[in-house]
């Protein structure tokens, strides 16, 4: 289990992948998942039904290291919020703006095939 300190460091040298493949952290995943009847839960907000494939951490790792472990968090308004919350491969994406949900730019090319 690695301390918030440590995990600061993983992001800043770019090796937050120890982080992710680390035993206590693997075994955190699936026991969330588990507890989540192994449901992506914004599918589920959306009334769909998918699998999820890995946990999101609902306030980013690399803003709060220190909360890479911690199932929930205290929002501004003091209320208890999830904090690790399981995710299909597609909500994941969408969460974090990559890939087919990546923010438009704003540059637009003119070429026609």
């Amino acid at each position: 289990m690695y301390t918030p300190e440590q995990i600061q460091q993983l992001i800043t040298a770019g090796c937050v992948e120890e982080f992710y493949n680390d035993r206590y952290w693997r075994r955190l995943s699936k026991e969330i998942i588990k507890e989540n009847h192994g449901e992506c839960l914004m599918c589920k907000v959306e009334h769909r039904l998918t699998a999820a494939t890995l946990v999101h951490h609902v306030r980013h790792l690399k803003d709060y290291p220190e909360l890479a472990y911690s199932r929930t968090y205290t929002d501004d308004n003091g209320e208890e919020q999830m904090q690790l919350m399981p995710l299909c491969h597609d909500c994941h994406e969408r969460v974090h703006e990559r890939g087919l949900y990546a923010r438009h730019t704003g540059y637009t090319n003119d070429e026609k095939w």
